[in-house]
């Protein structure tokens, strides 16, 4: 029995963070998480049956409750791991993997610290996908400045991001490398961005950290996709940025 329904579109960013997580956590095929995908009507809502109205990731709760936030899902479902009080948490938690947000305090310190860089720049980026590319062109105001003003202060994050991934990712044995809820937060971005929105952010010289990572973790199965993963319809429009 499923005691928790999860709502995703499968390519976005923010539902690819709840996904990879699974994943790596060990729980995508729980049978006490289910996941369903919604379908984006011609009004641009993102429909199934039992969810409500928003954007997702939603997570539905035994209580009839929902979860509304990528990041308030992943806590909800590491404290369950970490601290399981109800029969099917216990054996949630019997097939997941150890914490994934840090052993000690020094480590969950440095996650959160990597989690608020990635996320903020998730954000920053979302912002210059709407006011600077074609796919928004038609549905709302755009400002290609504003745009190139965003994308400046995405590059500032991954700057200061490079920096927590020096000895990290490196070699062939990629399952060996302890990932954290940070790692799927930003991976989600550098693959959204890559494949979506032709931008590649950590293509620079100076992200020689960050462009390993990418190319390790995107080998993960966690992290693979098809090449049609993402809509043409939308892709072709993605990938057009305005002057």
């Amino acid at each position: 029995m499923a005691y928790l329904e999860l709502f995703v579109l499968t390519w976005g960013i923010y539902p690819r963070r709840v996904l990879i997580y699974l994943h790596e956590k060990g729980l995508f095929d729980s049978p006490h998480i289910k996941v369903t995908p919604v379908t984006i009507s011609p009004n641009g809502e993102m429909i199934a049956p039992g969810k409500p109205k928003g954007t997702v990731p939603v997570l539905a709760l035994p209580d009839g409750t929902f979860i509304k936030q990528s990041l308030a899902i992943l806590d909800y479902l590491e404290d369950i791991c970490d601290n399981p009080q109800e029969e099917w948490q216990k054996d949630l938690t019997a097939r997941a993997k150890p914490s994934m947000r840090g052993g000690s305090a020094r480590e969950r310190a440095t996650t959160r610290e990597i989690l608020a860089l990635a996320d903020e720049a998730a954000s920053l980026f979302g912002f210059a996908c709407h006011k600077g590319t074609k796919l928004f062109a038609t549905r709302e105001p755009v400002n290609p400045s504003a745009a190139r003003f965003a994308m400046a202060w995405v590059k500032k994050n991954l700057k200061l991001l490079e920096a927590y991934y020096e000895g990290r990712f490196e070699g062939d044995d990629s399952d060996g490398e302890k990932v954290t809820v940070a790692d799927c937060v930003l991976f989600s971005l550098l693959q959204f961005a890559k494949e979506l929105y032709a931008q590649d952010l950590v293509a620079d010289a100076e992200f020689l950290n960050l462009r390993r990572f990418y190319n390790v973790f995107k080998e993960k199965e966690s992290a693979r996709i098809p090449e049609d993963f993402y809509p043409r319809e939308f892709k072709e429009l993605a990938c057009v940025w305005l002057e």
